[in-house]
């Protein structure tokens, strides 16, 4: 946040009054909470999806054609 910007909420801030700055306390309180939340969920892994294995080209371990000029 750039200085002006952080100096134009601060003036913000100072004209209201205590209601609104407990409301905007509690919704920043609130957006932290789901923020810790969403980090805090495991990521869950699939087992499997080679079940019906893969596919290598026959190439595969030949030097692509751009290349060549560097080997």
């Amino acid at each position: 946040m750039s200085d002006f910007a952080f100096n134009y909420f601060n003036t913000e801030l100072d004209n209201l009054g205590v209601p609104e700055l407990t409301q905007i306390f509690e919704k920043v309180k609130f957006l932290l909470s789901q923020k810790t939340n969403a980090k805090k969920t495991p990521f869950t892994r699939e087992l499997g999806g080679l079940e019906e294995g893969f596919y290598m080209a026959p190439d595969f371990d030949e030097t692509p054609e751009c290349f060549k000029e560097y080997m």
